[in-house]
């Protein structure tokens, strides 16, 4: 069995869909390349590439390939019958570690992740390409642009969507209102500095390694906050930013509760938001559990209805003992008192947490500015715990980029994670009544057609192979085939349909192949031999005809012409030849008597 069938051995057609043949999957004759791969049909100057699922199906004619009507007309793939030209590559695919998928209206993120996890994606395919052309998932027939995918280190190829891909909804901020209270750890541990700065100097001249504070790159992913905010405008989307140590106290807006910001904001109000971030300094203790209840009140005091609510806690979870001084430093409060709020926050009043880890112990060692001290490596478990229950993304961890990154995505729009699994589909029905229509008329209207061409054939090549015999005799003094051999040759493999394409090949090229080597019989056996040599396979057979065989019937008509052509090449030469002077000895009949052993006596 192959791994690519394409259109110089199989016909493209559009079935309507149903059953196993519908969506992504496409039918396939018996003995075709089954399984996951790369479909890719030429339309104009355009090469269409769709990821498909092919099946193998008794009810698809030997020689066609069979593709939904809603596939073709979602991927804009229009058939010409006998001229489209396409090709399908068996792939192995690779399973989808993650994806984010963009909200195509306004749906509640809640809703939507339900829909996701019902409409049975595991197993879905995506071909990701080199160019990075947009990707889509279709979820109850809508397509949903896929804005992140993560094939675990590969970068191209078959990607499969499985019961453990992690998938998130983006909603931009033209689509999502979303409530935000940005917690600010203003703790002494953020005033370490152990996050590598990307300086361009650094880089172009090699110059040493620059750091920054924890604090600093804080305020740095603020203001790339702002900045995008400023670029935006959308439903009402609000943010206040509350920073805490043991104490929580509220920065933006001055005046408390919470305040639209984004690019119709006055100025005012975005100079408020710049200098609350510049006056962020470290001190003190953290209450994480203290923090996360405040921000709570002014959600619920504050958040405007139908708006999402979300927390988003910057901390680098570390405890801090100030050197010189007694343990007066920063007490972290036991894991489940706030695991147990963030959970019932989530739950019952449905706001959500994320959280960002700033730092980490790679970042601290590889500083090596300071005394190995547990009280200020970064430790992010507790607010991995907070995210678990608070059903938000698995925490982000690391320096400026990955706080960049994070607020940029943040300003520009909301990240919902679906927390279920995706469900696997059903497995498919029959083939409907109208599908098995249309498939049967391909086979009727390909046998019709083979069938008129074969009787012309036939007559012609009787005609034509009775003409060589006489040529031969008359030059070689034997015919180049036996009669009875030929007659069973026209009225068996050329006067009938076939059904074992094997024995087929195998008869014609033992019957013409006959006894003759020299020219002009060599053109005709050497395709006899490379016949018998195709194992009656379809593409061997296609590129031996130079036509497309795409059923017993259409091999047994192509071959029936091809071999017309052969010996009416080989005809015309036997025409034009004259008998050599040893092929002039008289026929055994005009020859004289034998004089006889035995002698007649009177």
């Amino acid at each position: 069995m192959t791994d690519v069938i394409d259109s110089s051995s199989h016909q493209l057609v559009v079935v309507p869909a149903g059953g196993p043949i519908a969506g992504s999957r496409i039918g396939l004759p018996k003995g075709a390349a089954a399984g996951s791969g790369l479909l890719q049909v030429r339309a104009g100057e355009e090469l269409v590439q769709v990821a498909v699922r092919a099946v193998e199906l008794e009810q698809v004619p030997p020689g066609y390939a069979a593709i939904a009507d809603d596939l073709a007309s979602a991927w804009d793939i229009e058939v010409d019958a006998g001229h489209t030209a396409w090709r399908f590559d068996s792939v192995n695919p690779q399973a989808v570690r993650r994806i984010v998928l963009e909200l195509p209206t306004e749906l509640d993120p809640a809703d939507a992740a339900r829909g996701i996890v019902n409409a049975r994606l595991a197993g879905s395919l995506l071909w990701v390409s080199d160019d990075r052309a947009e990707l889509f998932v279709p979820v109850d027939g809508v397509p949903h642009r896929v804005r992140e995918i993560d094939l675990g280190g590969q970068r191209t190829g078959l990607a499969c969507l499985t019961t453990n891909t992690a998938v998130e909804l983006y909603a931009s901020s033209v689509r999502a209102g979303v409530d935000i209270v940005v917690l600010a750890d203003v703790s002494n541990s953020m005033t370490v500095d152990d996050i590598p700065a990307e300086i361009e100097s650094a880089r172009r001249f090699g110059s040493r390694q620059s750091w920054i504070t924890r604090i600093e790159a804080l305020k740095r992913a603020l203001h790339e906050l702002l900045e995008i905010r400023l670029q935006v405008s959308g439903r009402v989307s609000r943010l206040a930013l509350l920073e805490f140590n043991e104490r929580v106290q509220h920065k933006f807006p001055r005046g408390g509760g919470m305040a639209q910001l984004d690019g119709s904001s006055p100025e005012d109000v975005v100079t408020e938001f710049r200098h609350a971030v510049a006056l962020l300094r470290p001190s003190g203790a953290t209450a994480i559990g203290n923090a996360v209840h405040e921000a709570a009140n002014l959600l619920y005091q504050h958040g405007r209805a139908g708006n999402e609510k979300l927390i988003v806690l910057v901390s680098d979870g570390a405890n801090w003992t100030p050197k010189g001084e007694q343990a007066t430093g920063e007490m972290v409060q036991t894991v489940e008192e706030p695991v147990s709020l963030v959970a019932h926050l989530h739950r019952d009043v449905g706001i959500r947490l994320h959280a960002i880890g700033i730092s980490t112990a790679e970042m601290f060692y590889r500083r090596a500015a300071y005394e190995p001290n547990e009280t200020i490596v970064p430790n992010h478990a507790l607010l991995e715990e907070l995210v678990k229950v608070g059903g938000g993304d698995p925490t982000t961890v690391g320096g400026l980029d990955v706080l960049a990154d994070y607020f940029a995505g943040l300003g520009g729009g909301m990240t919902h994670r679906v927390g279920e699994r995706l469900t696997e589909p059903s497995r498919p029905g029959p083939l409907p009544e109208r599908t098995l229509a249309a498939l049967d008329r391909l086979r009727t209207a390909g046998a019709v057609e083979w069938d008129s061409r074969r009787d012309e054939l036939r007559d012609l090549l009787f005609d034509l192979v009775m003409k060589c015999n006489g040529e031969g005799k008359r030059i070689y003094g034997r015919p180049a085939w036996l009669d009875l051999d030929l007659q069973r040759l026209m009225s068996r493999e050329f006067g009938e349909p076939i059904d074992d394409l094997e024995r087929f090949v195998v008869s014609v090229a033992r019957v013409l192949r006959g006894k003759q080597t020299e020219q002009p019989f060599r053109s005709l056996r050497s395709f006899l031999d490379r016949l018998e040599q195709s194992g009656a396979e379809y593409g061997a057979l296609t590129r031996l005809l130079g036509a497309a065989v795409d059923s017993p019937s259409g091999a047994q008509v192509l071959v029936m012409q091809r071999v017309h052509e052969l010996i009416g090449e080989m005809h015309s030469v036997l025409a034009a030849m004259q008998p050599t002077a040893a092929e002039n000895e008289p026929e055994p009949s005009a020859r004289p008597p034998a004089k006889s052993r035995f002698t007649y006596r009177d």
